[in-house]
């Protein structure tokens, strides 16, 4: 029985085998003429030039956000996203913390640029990328869940719908400090869409605070319950995380104490 190599997966991932399988199924070419096309097409493509990246970035093509965990990587929509895999500053984290913690902040920082440019890597994403074995990639995931900090990886959001899906990278952004304008640029959305996102987020999440429950919190928000579930597996997962835990509290503080300024105000404004 044959069986794929990590080469043999990882290489629909690449530029040529994205485009190669795309001639094969679009123009019925044999597998051969559609990897000299795509090996010509990418030739030209370096030497006309590369879109814009910053020093230490490279391009990475990553299975989009929100596909199935079952679907094979050939027939997966995926996305071009820039990585930072070195910043000038890892020199003086390697220097202050060591290798070994230096290797897992990069993998923190992939795994969420990805996240934040709609796409998720994968445990042979990371592996392939940063020159290590899986199982390395396994035990620091393993370690830096534990430590509060979990890699965002495609076996963890593979089950996420499309509202999630988009939910997820716009609240943690906002979390992290992000303008809403700064949040609707980064995840490509308009920035009434991510407001819209923040306030169903902010109001539920005050609802669950308060000691409602997620049914009784779909009823006061008039939202779906499936809606308010999703919301609410969220709010706690940040609730718990010890990178969100105190910007979660001060933004919900300061949606409290909005809400209460208002006139006539009710638990579902």
């Amino acid at each position: 029985m044959k069986t794929n190599t990590l080469f043999d997966r990882m290489s629909p991932k690449s530029l040529s085998g994205l485009m190669a399988s795309h001639f094969q199924h679009q123009y019925r070419l044999s597998p051969q003429a559609a990897k000299t096309i795509c090996h010509d097409a990418v030739l030209f493509r370096n030497l006309l030039g590369q879109p814009a990246r910053s020093e230490g970035q490279i391009l990475y093509y990553a299975v989009k956000l929100g596909e199935p965990p079952s679907k094979p990587i050939k027939d997966c929509q995926l996305l071009p996203v820039k990585l930072t895999v070195f910043d000038p500053d890892d020199l003086d984290y390697r220097r202050r913390y060591g290798q070994r913690r230096l290797l897992g902040y990069i993998m923190i920082r992939i795994c969420r640029e990805a996240y934040e440019q709609g796409a998720v890597l994968s445990i042979e994403d990371v592996a392939s990328i940063l020159h290590i074995s899986e199982s390395t990639v396994k035990r620091y995931k393993k370690a830096l869940s534990l430590a509060g900090t979990p890699l965002i990886l495609r076996g963890d959001t593979a089950d996420m719908g499309p509202g999630t899906c988009h939910r997820v990278p716009i609240v943690e952004l906002f979390l992290q400090g992000y303008s809403e304008t700064e949040v609707a640029q980064r995840v490509n959305h308009s920035l009434e869409r991510v407001e819209a996102y923040l306030y169903d987020f902010l109001r539920v999440s005050l609802l669950l605070a308060d000691g409602y429950s997620p049914g009784m919190a779909s009823r006061i928000a008039h939202l779906s319950k499936g809606k308010v579930s999703s919301i609410s597996q969220l709010y706690h997962r940040l609730a718990q995380d010890a990178f969100y835990q105190e910007p979660l509290a001060k933004v919900l503080q300061l949606y409290q104490l909005r809400r209460d300024l208002k006139k006539g105000g009710s638990p579902d404004e």
